[in-house]
Order: C-alpha cells, then structure tokens, then sequence
C-alpha cells in the first residue's frame, strides 16, 4: 500500500493587488511573467503533496523529517515531481497549518 504525505498551509487570506494578478493569469496570460508555469500567480496554494511514499515505514521517516524541520522553524523543502518540471519550494514553518499522511490507492496497486 502506498502512502501520501499532505502539506496544509495556512490560508493567507486575500491578497493585495489579488484580483489584478489573477486577470493577467487569464486574460493576459501570454504576456505575464511566468507565464508558463504560473507558480509565481496567486492565489497561493493550500497544500502541497510532500512525497507518496511505497511503505508506512518511509511516510513516518518523512513525518519526523518534517517534524525536526518544523521544530527548527527552518523552512520545509518540498520538490515536485518530474512530471511538474522539478520545482523546489521553501515553505516557511510559520506557514504550515498541518501535515496528515495517509493511505492512497493508485490504479497499479490494483
């Protein structure tokens, strides 16, 4: 069974100058910088998958790595999949609302 491994983010509300970068997003997408991508575009995200993990073994090491990292208050490093073009995104600790792991069936574990 595989196990997935959710960051929460605290909500930041609405966001100065919101609804204007939400119109370049759509409207004037082509023009925008970072278009292509539109990570730097609000709104920001809610929550991040962390990792999917084969074991329950290596989604609870994931959960004290994070655990340790939060306790810190150094900023959780998160990296996407191959897929999402390899992005690493720092979330700052005071932005972690919380973190769940859970059970997670995919079509090949069928």
């Amino acid at each position: 069974m595989a196990y997935s491994v959710m960051i929460w983010l605290v909500n930041p509300g609405e966001q100065a100058y919101e609804a204007e970068e939400v119109a370049i997003s759509t409207e004037r997408r082509e023009h925008a910088p970072g278009a292509a991508t539109g990570v730097n575009i609000s709104p920001a995200f809610t929550r991040m998958l962390y990792g999917l993990y084969e074991g329950q073994e290596q989604a609870e090491q994931a959960l004290g790595d994070i655990s340790n990292t939060l306790q810190q208050s150094a900023p959780l490093r998160v990296t996407s999949s191959p897929e999402h073009a390899n992005r690493v995104f720092l979330i700052p600790a005071n932005r972690v609302h919380y973190v769940v792991c859970d059970e997670v069936s995919r079509p090949k574990d069928e």
